[in-house]
Formats: structure tokens, C-alpha cells, sequence
């Protein structure tokens, strides 16, 4: 096993202060600190250093945390070449993702790999991007689905393999007695007038339909600001405005409402990626969970038309 305090100096390495470090593995920061202090020590050097109210890894501290994630991966290796001597897959397996992740695509996997493998434990846990690298390297989970936009661009470090798992297209949301509710398809550009509801400026939702709108030549006029889709399909139902929203997040039937899809050179999508630690991908119980998560990526294929949420 690789020592546990590898992984916390990772995490600082990850975080930038031993206290948000601490926080990503739900530890104590005073515990990190003593945990650290004793691997300095018994290495007989620094490996971190004061600056200003914060701390830093010193030279001698990024190289052990190059050389920890190396014996990550070859553990990882190590690991599945054990486990795929084994005659039946057993054990956990730790999957985290956003929670339009889990509902869609994480727990219909869930189920699968149960029915399949009888003595795999697969354990669910909600994990946001900014989460992740912390998450897979500490252990916490195994695999861990993530949104691809700049925040998360400096998860392809070579420490962590990602790979494209599903291209989320962005749907309208209509009330069921909207001009668009009967309507095939809709091009942005036929919403120009319309009134808005979607996150605050700093959210993904304002942000993924921001840009879109702009594309074709307007800004969307926002009547209400709402990110969480309960909330949001309330205010739509009401005929408050309407909404863009992820197709695979609206699994929530609703009867006042009508999910019908963008078209156009401009269609606002979401690309779903699929991170693990390097070295695990031979893993038996990995590959498993990797193959039933996707199996259930189809779920986001094209609507033929409208598609209306009934109870």
C-alpha cells in the first residue's frame, strides 16, 4: 500500500493550503499538518515552507509529490493485475460525478453492474469537478464524471487519464401552452424575445446559454435567475419564462412542461468526461464500471420531437 500521507501531500499540492486540502478529504487541518511534519521528518527534509499566512511545497516536496503519483500508478497496475486473477469481480467500487451525472447515467450504471456482478459493491458518491483530482487521488472514488470547460482543463494532467464519454445537448424548456410547445425543433435564434430563466452571472447555466445566444446574435433577457432544475422547471411550468436545459438532466416527469430540441449551426452542448487515476484502466472492476457507465451514455441520442414530461 502507498503511504497515506503521500496522498495528503498531494492533496496540499492539489489545493494550495494544507486547510482547503484538508477539507477536500474531510480531515482536520491540524491532523494533515502532524501527518505531514512526521513524513518530513522521518525523510529528513522540508517539504513545506512558510509564505506570508500560507504554506507552499518546497523543491523537495513537488518532487516526492512527481514520485508519489508515479507509485499511484504502478500500485493502480499492481492492483488490477491481483484483481483479474480473481474468478469473480468483488469488493467496492467508488463512482462520483455531478448530481445530473448520477441521475442519468451514474445509477442506471449502479444497477447494472449489480444484476451483473453479485459480489461488486459499486458505491455512489456526488463529486464536483473542482473535487475530482482530491477525490481520485485520495482513493475517495475510483471514477469520476466531470463537464468540460475551462475550470476543468487542468484535469488531463498526466497523473489522471480523461476520456469523452457523452456529448449532452442543451434542450428548451417550454410551458405546455407555449407557442413552442407543438414545435419539432427550435433555433435559437426564434428566442430572441423571449423572457429567460437560468443561472446568476457566475453559474454554468448563464454561462453555457450566454454564450450560445450570443453566437447568433443576442443576449437573452433574464426574467429569473435559478440554477437547480427543480426549481427552475417550477418557474417554467408557472410561465414564468423558459429555460435551456441539459437533455439528460430531466428525468423528473413534470406535466406542465415540454422538452423540445435545439437546432441550428449554433446547438449549446455539454461534453461529459469520464476521469480515472492512471495505471487503473486494467483493472477489472474499473473496466467493468467503465463499460456500464457506457452503456447508459445513449440516453442523450437526438428527441424526434418534442418531448413532453408526463407524470
Amino acid at each position: 500500500m502507498i503511504d497515506s500521507r503521500l496522498q495528503l501531500l498531494i492533496a496540499v499540492c492539489e489545493h494550495g493550503t494544507v486547510t482547503a486540502a484538508a477539507e477536500a478529504l474531510y480531515r482536520t487541518p491540524s491532523g494533515v499538518s502532524r501527518q505531514l511534519k512526521e513524513l518530513a521528518q522521518e525523510l529528513d527534509v522540508d517539504l513545506l515552507e512558510r509564505h506570508g499566512r500560507r504554506v507552499r511545497l518546497t523543491p523537495a516536496g513537488r518532487r516526492l509529490v512527481t514520485h508519489a503519483r508515479t507509485l499511484n500508478a504502478q500500485w493502480e497496475t499492481a492492483l488490477g493485475d491481483v484483481t483479474a486473477a480473481a474468478r469473480e469481480l468483488c469488493g467496492p467500487i467508488s463512482i462520483g460525478g455531478f448530481p445530473t451525472a448520477i441521475s442519468a447515467i451514474i445509477t442506471p450504471a449502479l444497477i447494472r453492474l449489480r444484476a451483473r456482478h453479485h459480489q461488486l459493491r459499486p458505491i455512489v458518491k456526488e463529486i464536483y469537478s473542482r473535487q475530482l483530482i482530491a477525490a481520485l487521488e485520495s482513493g475517495t472514488i475510483d471514477l469520476g464524471l466531470f463537464v468540460a470547460d475551462e475550470s476543468t482543463s487542468h484535469l488531463t494532467d498526466s497523473h489522471i487519464d480523461v476520456t469523452g464519454l457523452l456529448d449532452d445537448p442543451i434542450d428548451l424548456l417550454v410551458p405546455r401552452d407555449h407557442r413552442f410547445a407543438a414545435a419539432g425543433e427550435i433555433q435559437l435564434e426564434e428566442a430572441a424575445q423571449e423572457d429567460w430563466i437560468t443561472g446568476h452571472p457566475h453559474q454554468d447555466a448563464y454561462t453555457e446559454l450566454l454564450s450560445a445566444t450570443r453566437a447568433v446574435g443576442y443576449a437573452p433577457r433574464v426574467a429569473h435567475f435559478a440554477q437547480e432544475l427543480t426549481a427552475t422547471t417550477a418557474l417554467v411550468a408557472a410561465g414564468a419564462g423558459i429555460a435551456a436545459v441539459p437533455r439528460i438532466a430531466m428525468t423528473i416527469p413534470h406535466p406542465h412542461v415540454v422538452q423540445i430540441p435545439l437546432s441550428g449551426a449554433q446547438v449549446p452542448r455539454r461534453r461529459i468526461m469520464l476521469a480515472q487515476r492512471r495505471g487503473s484502466a486494467q483493472n477489472p472492476r474499473i473496466a467493468a464500471a467503465i463499460t456500464a457507465l457506457e452503456h447508459h451514455t445513449g440516453s442523450s441520442e437526438p428527441a424526434e420531437g418534442p418531448h413532453t414530461m408526463n407524470p
